[in-house]
């Protein structure tokens, strides 16, 4: 019996030699070639993060700058930085901060974090594709054509939110699923412990999107019968790699959430359900809402074109289903995979229907279910040439997504509201650089800014303080008015008790009319302020309608705990 382990083990290294580097190194050429595009839209785009991606950028620049200066408050930062929200895509992020430096953009550092992302996304899904029609090699380069020309990738490829990295979860535990039948027991246990600490680092939602899955592998791993035990596991590299990993993400996780679960839990259910939530969605019916989730769907992995090619797709698989055609049946494990995926997207889309929020961006998790199933019909089309026909058609709308992003095509019907077009134009970025240049006088300040705009709020303020202290040294900290305050005289009443320095705003005519919700004070208190003998207006020139007031009376600052959290939610 040892023999052949050790045999078993010596073929299976012999296995991942030079004779496969071809079969892993094409799809990640096809991969690369997929993501060009977002590389460089990422290099042209000077754009202003809004509120939660800068309030992740914040947070990750600042550990990167603890890690370099203080490993006792980088330990700190680990575990307080974010407190409402899962920490993976700072963690993450911060080893990708001096690369951004050497670009000389930290955002465009950020970014490749979430490419590097995508890219594992994609290969995970070739990979599925791979075990599960290990006969149809075009398959595999169906889904993951099919995936990256999705509206909803290829938006969120150019933004730093963590759904990627939740989708890459998701991906990951439908590939589990797919192996649970070959694997050893050891290897389930492995991978399933990363699946759930990748999960739970990413969003706290993530274990309902996976549920499925989960549940599949479990009842394969207890029903499968012991062949070999974690000593033949350790031997695997990959697996020791992989097992360390789970070590010391799954410490520090669990650090995380035990300091932050009152939070986390709050945060969840207010932006489901309740009074924040109904600020970004609406109250209805559950097949009212499931009738708008069924469009966002559309919206998001299907148009313009990819729902034709879809039911292109499913049309000749039907055909393939008639006596005599080309291709065999589906194997079975396929076949309950697709079946599997398509209970998964019922149940979220069911679950999303039940709740008040409504946001595209929280659907991005559900691509590895529709590429499956995607994969699934593709497998059935019975003839090699119309499977190339529907990759080419594939093509043609990632090529139309990207060409609307850089700004060389016109746009889509039915275009998504996360595909943003690239915006090169610096004139709102150094104004902002040298707003927070000019309020960083005095370090650990409370400075605030009073509008909430996606390119001055905030966060986006306190972002780039973070970036800068990464340069200088020296750190301010920003915050708002309240999230989405009503009262003006407890707005006032916050600047005092925050003993402000600057009070950032817009002018009146740069002011919306009427404003929204999170600007309601935001006219009031500046009209306040311009008649108030405790402020004066600093000379600041800007195209864009900055104003900034300095506090004459200059009282003395106590320093903060951390930097101001986020006044945008989201679950």
């Amino acid at each position: 019996m040892h023999n052949e382990s050790e045999n078993s083990r010596r073929s299976g290294i012999a296995a991942m030699t030079s004779p496969n580097i071809p079969k892993v190194a094409w799809p990640c050429l096809l991969i690369a070639v997929l993501l060009a595009p977002d590389a460089v839209w990422i290099g042209r785009d000077r754009s202003i993060w809004p509120w939660d991606p800068s309030w992740y950028g914040e947070v990750t620049a600042d550990l990167w700058f603890s890690l370099g200066h203080s490993l006792r408050q980088w330990c700190v930062l680990m575990a307080t930085g974010l407190d409402m929200k899962p920490p993976g895509i700072a963690w993450i992020g911060q080893f990708f901060v001096p690369l951004g430096e050497l670009f000389g953009s930290v955002e465009a550092g950020l970014l490749l974090s979430i490419l590097l992302t995508q890219f594992l996304l994609l290969f995970i899904i070739f990979r599925i594709g791979q075990e599960m029609f290990p006969a149809a090699r075009l398959v595999p380069v169906a889904g993951a054509v099919f995936a990256a020309g999705t509206q909803l990738f290829v938006g969120l490829s150019h933004q730093f939110f963590p759904e990627p990295l939740q989708a890459l979860a998701v991906a990951w535990a439908f590939f589990i699923a797919v192996k649970a039948a070959t694997w050893p027991k050891p290897r389930i246990v492995v991978h399933f412990a990363g699946l759930l600490i990748l999960g739970a680092l990413a969003k706290a939602t993530t274990p309902v999107y996976f549920l499925l899955p989960c549940a599949y592998t479990a009842f394969v791993f207890l029903r499968k019968p012991r062949t070999s035990g974690f000593a033949e596991e350790w031997r695997s590299a990959s697996s020791r790699v992989l097992i360390a990993g789970c070590g010391l993400a799954g410490i520090a996780g669990a650090i995380w959430y035990a300091y932050n679960f009152r939070h986390v839990w709050q945060h969840v259910r207010e932006a489901s359900s309740g009074a924040i939530a109904l600020d970004y969605g609406f109250r209805a019916s559950v097949a009212k809402k499931l009738i708008v989730w069924l469009d966002l769907l559309n919206q998001s992995f299907l148009a313009p074109y990819l729902l034709w090619v879809f039911v292109a797709a499913a049309a000749m698989a039907l055909m393939g289903l008639w006596p005599g055609a080309v291709r065999g049946k589906l194997p079975p494990r396929a076949m309950f995979l697709a079946v599997l995926c398509a209970l998964q997207m019922a149940l979220l889309l069911l679950l999303f229907s039940a709740n008040d929020m409504v946001e595209a961006r929280y659907m991005y998790a559900l691509l590895p279910c529709v590429a499956i199933l995607f994969m699934t019909v593709c497998a059935r089309v019975p003839i090699r040439g119309a499977l190339v026909a529907l990759i080419a058609l594939c093509v043609f709308q990632w090529i139309a997504a990207n060409r609307t992003t850089l700004g060389v095509g016109s746009p889509l019907a039915n275009q998504s509201a996360w595909l943003l077009r690239v915006d090169s134009d610096p004139a709102r970025y150094d104004e902002l650089t040298h707003m927070v240049q000019v309020t960083s006088t005095i370090p650990y300040r409370y400075n605030i800014v009073g509008v909430e705009e996606p390119w001055l709020n905030a966060n986006s303020a306190a972002f780039f303080a973070a970036k800068g202290r990464l340069r200088t040294g020296v750190r301010c900290y920003y915050t708002s008015l309240g999230y989405a305050e009503k009262d003006v005289g407890k707005a006032l009443r916050r600047i005092d008790e925050l003993q402000t320095h600057y009070f950032i705003t817009l002018d009146e005519p740069f002011q919306r009319a009427p404003p929204n919700f999170v600007n309601i004070v935001s006219l009031p208190v500046l009209r306040e302020l311009k008649g108030s003998s405790r402020f004066k207006r600093v000379a600041f020139g800007s195209q864009n309608g900055v104003q900034i007031f300095e506090r004459t009376s200059d009282p003395v600052p106590a320093r903060p705990q951390q930097a101001a959290v986020s006044t945008h939610g989201g679950a």
